[in-house]
């Protein structure tokens, strides 16, 4: 394995929410008998809980044979280039400077991202926006250049 990383959701996004949860909670307890409030409370909290879990467990991997972002795999002798795009430029790139035929596999808790641009002729997409922590890293992984 050349570069692995999860894509987690910040904490914040567990303490939103838990507050969310609990007003709910509340809402419902006041409305609803007893029974039936905690068990759609019960329901809530478990489905905001996978939701959380799933959302936030998506894994981005560069090995010898291919990327894989998610679900989505690339082999690699179809990508051409990969270039690190951090801060407005990266806002810029997924934003109003993004291709509308680009496959975009973006995070909004996640800044910088990853242009991978395909060799495949095939291929509808031009490029790949792939958010990541470590945009140099993975930019790197995928070329073979050492980080600079």
């Amino acid at each position: 394995m050349t570069y692995s990383e999860r894509l987690k959701v910040p904490a914040l996004w567990l303490v939103v929410a838990a507050l969310g949860l609990l007003s709910l909670a509340v809402a419902v307890f006041a409305y609803l008998p007893v029974g039936q409030s905690a068990a759609f409370t019960g329901l809530a909290v478990v489905g905001a809980a996978v939701g959380l879990h799933a959302y936030g467990r998506t894994p981005l991997t560069v090995d010898g044979e291919a990327f894989t972002a998610g679900r989505y795999r690339l082999e690699r002798s179809y990508i051409a280039d990969a270039e690190a795009i951090t801060g407005a430029d990266a806002a810029h790139a997924v934003g109003p400077g993004a291709d509308h035929r680009a496959f975009l596999f973006t995070r909004p808790f996640i800044r910088d991202v990853v242009k991978v641009t395909l060799d495949d002729p095939a291929d509808p997409h031009p490029y790949w926006l792939v958010s990541t922590r470590d945009a140099a890293a993975l930019a790197a992984a995928l070329t073979g250049k050492p980080l600079p």
